[in-house]
């Protein structure tokens, strides 16, 4: 008897457990949604974004969140508006569609697609108000846009201040219970002036603008009660463009504010950008289907702990060469920290240099630096730097060929006239005379590369568009191809001594990108510099 009355207790508990835990779920009137596309966590450390900060500094952050594979928009607004992978909603890219879909949706709603968070709003809470505003129309065919109560969507990327002032005008006359507000110009600026330019944190600063008009507009009229805001995007950005597996590429933030979030909040596991659709569904009361893989962010309203957000710095230039008389920078976005860093590779903390102004670089070599605050340090940001040649140093004679229309390397003994010649002191486009944006351009390099000691080495070809790498007259890398920003490898056995090197490369439209890497095998790989080659 007691045994049973034991038992009994026991299941009790249980019960009573999971319905208060069930019951503790925090709960909010109105939820909004923004997505940024191209929205990594790189960006958001980088970027000066003082809007966004307050949300940080008075919400909660999980800065360390996945996208879905491969890292581009269609399969990662899919996941996190569905709550589900790619494997369960079955949309697998950009270019598709339900008529040509290859994986079934494990589940289906009103038009055979796997239903979202606005199918379950709508059909668990008939009444509650769905907006959705976005400037990717693209989007129109994942969704059953029929479940919006108002939308516009745009066809344009670059509208981001239209789509924002449209969202806030219906938020603030209607007050939906739910709002998703979609901004797209970074992920174009990342396309058209890469991931890590000026241009591209230009334009993170004005998403950031907009999304301080939202939350300022809110608040100012006294809409922020028994609200929250969810803001995170689809996936980061690798030089010109995104879909691979980089950190850059596949971290992204996931911010929460509103009322209730604990202030200042760091959650330092690592969710999936589906966890967002989970969230929003747990906010409104809204059951997932067993199909979805989303969890609620409950860390978002759990107790501070000592744990806090340090952005990690931004170095500039980021990569390439520093000219003679440049310096390099280092900043960080965020009020009282100190940035620390070092020149010889080692892993920088308090105890290395304080950056306190630009400084000139001695050598080629990487730069890393971290911030630290309040006992905390950020990540590490690093980027190897190509000093400016000194004279002589030039050991690479290229050949350059102009308007060369092709998608493909080509037969450089067949190319025709060259248009430049000369020399070079390292396998990138920087010292070339091309500009930035130019197009249909084919180049040869040719130097010796001095191996210090027998053995087999490894060799990482990176290049936008195609490129190859010969050593000794052997194909050690092929890079071919119109492409973007993609890398290669190879290894080759090579004796100590000078041996000759060839890298073919061209340039067919938009971003350009040439950079070589190599390693004794077991060791870390690392840039080509002038000290490892000779005429």
């Amino acid at each position: 008897m007691k045994r049973f009355l034991s038992i009994a207790l026991m299941t009790l508990a249980a019960m009573t457990f999971m319905s208060c835990s069930h019951d503790s779920t925090p709960k909010a009137d109105h939820v909004i949604f923004v997505g940024i596309d191209c929205f990594g966590a790189s960006t958001l450390q980088r970027a000066e974004t003082p809007n966004i900060n307050r949300l940080i500094d008075n919400g909660a952050i999980q800065l360390y969140s996945r996208c879905v594979r491969e890292t581009s928009s269609s399969q990662n607004w899919m996941s996190i508006l569905s709550g589900a992978s790619i494997e369960m909603h079955g949309v697998t890219g950009n270019a598709w569609d339900y008529e040509t879909r290859v994986i079934e949706p494990a589940v289906k709603n009103n038009k055979g697609m796997f239903p979202t968070i606005f199918d379950h709003i709508k059909d668990q809470r008939p009444d509650a108000k769905v907006y959705a505003f976005y400037n990717w129309k693209s989007q129109d065919r994942m969704y059953d846009t029929s479940r919006f109560d108002k939308t516009q969507s745009w066809g344009g990327e670059e509208n981001d201040a239209e789509v924002m002032d449209t969202a806030i005008e219906a938020y603030v006359a209607d007050q939906p219970e739910f709002m998703y507000v979609y901004l797209g110009k970074v992920d174009h600026i990342g396309h058209t002036f890469g991931n890590e330019s000026d241009t591209l944190m230009t334009c993170m600063k004005e998403a950031d603008a907009m999304v301080g008009k939202l939350v300022n507009t809110l608040e100012e009229k006294g809409m922020m009660k028994n609200t929250v805001i969810i803001l995170t995007g689809d996936h980061g950005g690798f030089h010109y463009g995104h879909g691979g597996d980089t950190k850059s590429e596949l971290e992204v933030p996931i911010i929460v504010y509103g009322e209730g979030v604990t202030k200042g909040k760091y959650i330092s596991s690592v969710g999936m950008n589906f966890d967002v659709t989970a969230t929003i569904a747990g906010l409104m009361g809204i059951e997932l289907p067993s199909e979805c893989r989303g969890r609620f962010l409950k860390e978002a309203w759990e107790p501070k702990d000592e744990q806090c957000y340090v952005p990690m710095p931004m170095i500039r230039p980021f990569g390439g060469m520093v000219k003679n008389g440049e310096t390099v920078t280092l900043t960080c976005d965020w009020p009282d920290v100190d940035v620390y860093y070092t020149l010889d590779g080692t892993e920088p903390t308090k105890d290395s240099q304080h950056y306190t102004e630009p400084f000139a670089l001695p050598e080629s070599t990487t730069v890393k630096a971290v911030a630290y605050r309040n006992g905390q340090y950020s990540e590490v940001a690093s980027c190897f730097l190509y000093a400016g040649a000194m004279d002589g140093a030039a050991c690479i004679n290229y050949r350059l060929f102009r308007n060369y229309k092709g998608e493909v390397l080509p037969d450089f003994g067949k190319i025709g006239a060259t248009d430049a010649t000369g020399t070079i002191s390292v396998f990138t486009l920087d010292e070339l005379p091309i500009a930035a944006d130019e197009d249909d351009v084919a180049v040869l390099m040719t130097s010796n590369i001095v191996i210090p000691e027998d053995g087999i080495y490894r060799f990482a070809l990176t290049s936008d568009d195609g490129a190859r790498l010969l050593i000794d007259g052997k194909e050690v890398v092929d890079n071919n191809g119109s492409h973007s920003a993609e890398t290669k490898y190879g290894t080759i056995e090579l004796t100590k001594g000078n041996h000759p090197i060839v890298i073919e490369y061209f340039e067919d439209c938009e971003a350009q990108l040439l950079e070589l890497m190599f390693c004794k095998n077991g060791e870390d790989l690392r840039p080509v510099t002038v000290k490892d080659l000779a005429l």
